[in-house]
């Protein structure tokens, strides 16, 4: 226990000198956070309008006028790539309201707007009704939203804008005098609301400052050991190769402890994050992303043949990974390939999962993935440092 003691100070301290290495693991991902937020904190209030609707058709099949198929026609008039349009427009059946949901909470859509099931008989009776000269009831079509997000609150509003628009466009086509829609607004609710830009991205950098940690604080500090035979030297003196490893990683996790405290304290006082900081399942479920990523950073250093060889392959892996993991903006609508690179990432994962285990918003993949995935790098990550180390033994 003494000389795991010894190595767990030795290795901390070394790293605490180097102001390099402070800084990236420290101070960068404050700074990234920082900047994120105050950049894309106000997305969709500026710029060109560009709202995404997702259009559920639920009415059911009409014997007279179908109302409900020129509604959509003349939403898609509209909509790209109509000259002029403000809307991108998704039209779904009425069984795949959960999905169009989905897509909203996980900002893949700005509002979901919803045909009732007895629209076209309602617009029919109420054109009887006036025909008959008595008043009729508008027609109600709900439009769900967020109202805590820029670009999903101007689509609501703008939705309410030109339903006027809608209402000539049916009279025209059908000769009656309609005008008889009107925009129910809806919220999610708190089970459904979208996380505003600090708490989707808070999650995220937690993320990137321990995969960071793995590949800065690792793999460079192993490769050096290796280049100068240090490791050997190691075997030489009556330390075991356990106590070495114990101390050697504990103080490596003892770094990603301090980050993720220091990270969840400036994201709620400084950037006015809510996020749920006594979550035990996201602070496990943390322990065991750094345990992936101290892993990935011993690969890294058996596989660099110095430490100036560690920063390449560290930029090659590190790039694609943190801009494939989701973790800046929602990904969507990838090509096949790129899925392929997103599905095998291990920051994707851990990122979804600390997502819901803050309280930011569901995961979109499944838990047992989230486990399963980054496991599979950790065992396989093991398995090739143990099999590296004993060959290099051996020499």
């Amino acid at each position: 226990m003494k000389e795991i003691w010894s190595l767990f100070k030795f290795h901390l301290l070394s790293d605490l000198r180097n102001r390099r290495s402070v800084f990236w693991v420290v101070i960068f991902p404050i700074l990234l956070f920082t900047i994120l937020v105050l950049t894309f904190s106000n997305l969709g209030v500026r710029g060109s309008l560009n709202f995404r609707i997702i259009l559920v058709n639920e009415s059911k099949m009409a014997n007279g006028p179908k109302f409900a198929e020129e509604f959509v026609n003349a939403f898609k008039s509209l909509s790209f790539p109509n000259k002029g349009a403000i809307f991108t427009l998704s039209v779904m059946k009425g069984q795949n309201i959960k999905a169009a949901f989905e897509k909203v909470i996980y900002s893949e859509a700005d509002a979901v707007l919803v045909i009732p099931k007895d629209f076209n008989s309602a617009i029919a009776r109420a054109i009887l009704l006036r025909k008959l000269g008595i008043p009729a009831p508008l027609v109600p079509i709900k439009i769900f939203y967020v109202p805590n997000r820029a670009s999903s609150n101007l689509a609501e509003g703008t939705v309410e804008g030109i339903i006027g628009k809608i209402n000539s466009y049916l009279t025209t086509k059908f000769g009656y005098t309609l005008k008889s829609l009107k925009i129910e607004s809806e919220t999610f609710g708190s089970i459904m609301k979208s996380p505003s830009y600090t708490n989707f991205v808070a999650p995220g950098i937690i993320v990137i400052a321990a995969f960071m940690t793995g590949l800065l604080l690792v793999a460079p500090k192993l490769a050096l050991m290796r280049r100068y035979g240090i490791m050997k030297k190691y075997i030489s003196t009556p330390m075991s190769p356990y106590s070495f490893f114990v101390g050697f990683v504990s103080s490596r996790l003892f770094i990603m402890l301090i980050q993720y405290i220091g990270l969840i304290l400036f994201s709620m006082f400084v950037l006015g994050a809510t996020i749920r900081i006594f979550s035990w399942q996201a602070f496990v479920y943390y322990l065991f992303s750094c345990a992936v990523y101290t892993s990935i950073g011993f690969v890294v250093g058996f596989i660099a043949s110095g430490p100036t060889s560690v920063g390449a392959i560290s930029s090659i892996i590190n790039l694609p990974l943190e801009f494939l993991a989701g973790i800046y903006f929602p990904l969507y609508n990838l090509p096949w390939y790129i899925n392929i690179l997103v599905y095998i990432n291990p920051l994707w994962y851990t990122t979804n999962a600390l997502r819901q285990f803050f309280g930011v918003a569901l995961s979109t993949t499944p838990m047992w993935l989230n486990i399963l995935v980054p496991g599979i790098w950790l065992m396989l990550s093991v398995a090739f440092s143990s099999i590296r180390r004993s060959l290099e033994v051996r020499r």
